[in-house]
């Protein structure tokens, strides 16, 4: 067997007796509540302007078929109050509200540039079931996209070294009165742990046993996203995923983990 094919398996054989043993000699796990990252978006960063979006569940009159109505939460008369039925406003979608665990967080964001570019970014953050967090790729495939394929970005940043950020190309195609329109996007994100960062949802699993068998302790992990559109062809969009990223990572990290990032 080739040596690239071998590492996976080495890697897993290696877990797997680490799991053993954890099994059998330790008495539980600790939870630690306190995440890497800070579960709020800045209003403005170095070019980008934007704003929190708040989501009506409403299913009679809102939110029927599961096409959430979403305001912007600086354009809001009463703040997290539905201006169409007033029921109470969500940071997240109505189908993310009922799959997911209720411990889990979420903030959503949508920011322009000077020159109208618009990227939707969130925070998504794990409570203390395992399943708060998932490959995204499971939603996209869910809300009817096609994934064109998948990359790593690394993205510079001063100070500390460039942080990798998974990029997924997708498409779908809308029917409208005129006939189909196609629509190209992009899916940009990485995973962010305590004391840890990694593009890779294996990377994020395996950190996350790590640190339950070798730590004794189950972290928090989150995933930061951003989202856009795309043309067709080209890779034009990466200068826009790179500059939002390098102005808002700063802001998204909690001080104990910028700490950690920048001194490594």
């Amino acid at each position: 067997m080739e040596k690239s094919l071998l590492k996976p398996f080495l890697s897993i054989i290696v877990l797997m007796t680490l799991s053993v043993f954890a099994l059998a000699f330790t008495v539980g796990v600790e939870l630690s509540f306190v995440p890497g990252v800070a579960m709020e978006l800045p209003e403005q960063v170095e070019g980008w302007s934007g704003s929190e979006l708040r989501f009506c569940h409403n299913p009679e009159v809102c939110a029927r078929d599961y096409k959430d109505a979403s305001y912007y939460a600086d354009e809001l008369e009463i703040p997290d109050i539905c201006p169409e039925c007033g029921d109470g406003l969500f940071n997240m979608a109505r189908a993310e509200k009922e799959q997911l665990p209720d411990d889990t967080e979420f903030v959503k964001a949508a920011y322009t540039n000077d020159v109208g570019t618009r990227l939707f970014t969130s925070i998504v953050l794990s409570g203390t079931a395992r399943d708060s967090i998932h490959r995204p790729q499971r939603c996209l495939k869910g809300q009817g996209n096609t994934l064109d394929g998948e990359y790593t970005l690394k993205v510079p940043l001063e100070g500390r070294e460039p942080l990798s950020v998974r990029v997924i190309k997708t498409s779908r195609t809308y029917r409208t009165v005129e006939g189909s329109v196609p629509y190209y996007s992009f899916y940009a994100y990485w995973f962010v742990g305590q004391d840890r960062e990694t593009p890779y949802h294996l990377g994020r699993m395996f950190w996350l046993a790590w640190d339950r068998i070798v730590r004794s302790t189950a972290h928090r992990w989150a995933y930061i996203a951003v989202q856009g559109t795309r043309e067709a062809e080209g890779v034009d969009y990466e200068k826009d995923i790179i500059n939002f990223v390098q102005k808002v990572y700063p802001y998204v990290l909690t001080e104990e983990m910028r700490e950690k990032v920048y001194t490594q």
